[in-house]
């Protein structure tokens, strides 16, 4: 009975560690939960963040009782098989959430069709759809917020700011509105109207700029909406994350193919290898 009920273990260990890396995954996605506050600390603490460093460290943390899958005994000089396809399970589900990422960034939407003209502060401003859209209002340029992120594949500067109704400046309107702007703080895709056009996404901002600007007093509305100027622009986080992932995958793999191939070299010589 103790070997079935240790294979029930097993999968139930198993189970939890792959719950842990779904749920951490769609919290990546979505800038939600342990992985934002894991972000806005790692920015506080060495002013970057590192998404899937990030994301591999909590999974082995809370995914910590897979551990008692691979542990072997003390005087066991090789890995055995488990810990061989433990690194090939984490290299495989490194390379499905690089998939998951990459396919999020291409649901995306995009510029193309006919824009909806949104009048910041108007009715119609209320739940508009996301998409191509060309934005009428005032920004407040004196509350730019910007963020540099230096992660392991790439970098880049990015800048916001709040847009509300026409007239207004700001006085006490609850900000539902904010354009990424370009280089030098200038607005990105401006019309010769004023009028900005872009790709409405919404709640895209990143989590630690909606902290900052309301730290500055900005009464952030909960459903906010975020006008990008290219797509490039609202799916890089989702790119980098999905090329993060893959290069973390590739490396499981090719140390778990290298500890095969030791494993089998040390059988071939009659050395001692753990049992499977």
């Amino acid at each position: 009975m103790a070997q079935p009920r240790r294979v029930r273990l097993r999968h139930l260990l198993a189970a939890w560690s792959i719950a842990v890396a779904l749920v951490l995954m769609w919290q990546m996605l979505a800038y939600r939960g342990l992985m934002a506050l894991a972000a806005e600390w790692e920015f506080d603490a060495f002013g970057h963040y590192y998404p899937a460093l990030t994301y591999l460290l909590l999974v082995v943390v809370l995914g910590s009782p897979i551990l008692w899958l691979i542990r072997g005994r003390a005087d066991e000089e090789l890995p055995g098989r488990t810990f061989i396809r433990t690194l090939l399970a984490v290299a495989i589900g490194c390379a499905v959430g690089s998939a998951i990422a990459l396919a999020t960034a291409i649901a995306q939407p995009d510029d193309s069709g006919n824009a909806a003209r949104i009048v910041v502060g108007s009715p119609s401003a209320e739940g508009a759809a996301t998409g191509a859209a060309t934005l009428v209002g005032d920004v407040i340029e004196g509350r730019v917020a910007g963020l540099s992120e230096n992660l392991f594949v790439a970098r880049r500067s990015s800048r916001f700011a709040p847009i509300v109704s026409p007239g207004n400046r700001g006085s006490g309107e609850t900000v539902r509105y904010f354009v990424e702007l370009g280089g030098g703080n200038t607005l990105a895709r401006a019309r010769s109207d004023g009028a900005l056009r872009g790709i409405l996404k919404s709640q895209a901002l990143p989590g630690e700029l909606v902290r900052l600007f309301r730290y500055a007093g900005i009464d952030v509305a909960r459903d906010y909406r975020v006008l990008f100027a290219t797509r490039d622009s609202l799916t890089w986080p989702y790119r980098v994350i999905a090329v993060e992932l893959l290069l973390v995958a590739l490396l499981c793999a090719i140390a778990a193919l290298g500890m095969h191939l030791h494993r089998e070299r040390n059988r071939q010589a009659g050395g001692k290898i753990l049992p499977d």
